[in-house]
């Protein structure tokens, strides 16, 4: 082979060579690409049958390494597996049910989703005090799937500068922006059979103009809640937990967690 020839083939090698290469860059992240669509929508799925279940889903109560659970975003506000604790409308409640609150003697219920509203309900709860009951003298007890989360930040500031505490009970379910508002107590109690977890902040996909603005406000957001939490004595690691589990799933805090980590200042 003349020289020439050879230096005509050497270009052609190169070039079959990177067009091989190419191909199979192509070829491998069209299959992990299908296999994350794949696992996401088998997730999706199973969450959703789940979901349609018309009972509690029964799951095993955390523990320390084994915390991840299915969050349950249109479930009823009964903790997993369980009835709902005494006093609240239980099974009856839905996650489109709006948060209320009902006073009973020195304790008010904070029930249902936190939709926007919810800070103006609360103010109704406590202007209709009778003279002789000072919000600073109510417990606040929640059970709630949780909801927007602007609105429950909102509500959290309120519930502080009231100087309220709160409280989760046994088998009660403070879950996903919940455990904002129990964070806000003055003094927080929680079961040690309660149900309290978190997950990321995520906003819903077409309220901004792009996926950067969604995530841009997700992560603003996100930063709100933590200085908020800080302020409030609550240990940062609460919202690494939060910001480290994905949104279909809650991460429950142990009783030892709860109050190591400063989020309940009495576990009982």
């Amino acid at each position: 082979m003349s020289d020439n020839a050879a230096a005509e083939t050497r270009p052609v090698h190169r070039d079959w060579f990177a067009v091989s290469m190419l191909v199979f860059v192509m070829v491998a992240t069209a299959g992990l690409l299908t296999y994350d669509i794949y696992e996401t929508f088998s997730r999706d799925s199973e969450a959703n049958e789940l979901m349609r279940r018309t009972g509690p889903v029964v799951t095993r109560p955390p523990a320390d390494g084994d915390q991840v659970r299915p969050y349950l975003e249109r479930g009823r506000p009964v903790a997993p597996g369980r009835t709902a604790p005494p006093g609240v409308r239980g099974p009856s409640i839905s996650e489109a049910a709006p948060m209320t609150f009902e006073r009973d003697g020195n304790e008010l219920r904070g029930e249902g989703t936190i939709t926007f509203g919810a800070v103006d309900a609360f103010e109704r709860a406590l202007s209709a005090l009778p003279d002789d009951i000072k919000p600073d003298k109510l417990e606040l007890v929640l059970h709630s799937p949780g909801g927007i989360v602007p609105e429950a930040v909102a509500l959290a500031r309120r519930i502080r500068e009231e100087g309220l505490t709160t409280r989760v009970r046994a088998d009660g379910y403070c879950a996903s922006s919940c455990p904002i508002l129990f964070a806000a107590g003055v003094k927080r109690t929680a079961s040690k059979e309660a149900w309290i977890g978190v997950h990321r902040v995520y906003v819903d996909s077409g309220i901004f103009g792009s996926i950067d603005d969604g995530i841009g406000e997700a992560q603003r957001v996100a930063a709100e809640v933590q200085d908020l939490l800080d302020g409030f004595g609550v240990d940062p690691m609460v919202w690494t937990h939060a910001m480290r589990t994905p949104k279909q799933s809650l991460y429950f805090f142990t009783p030892a967690e709860l109050k190591d980590l400063k989020l309940a200042t009495k576990v009982d």
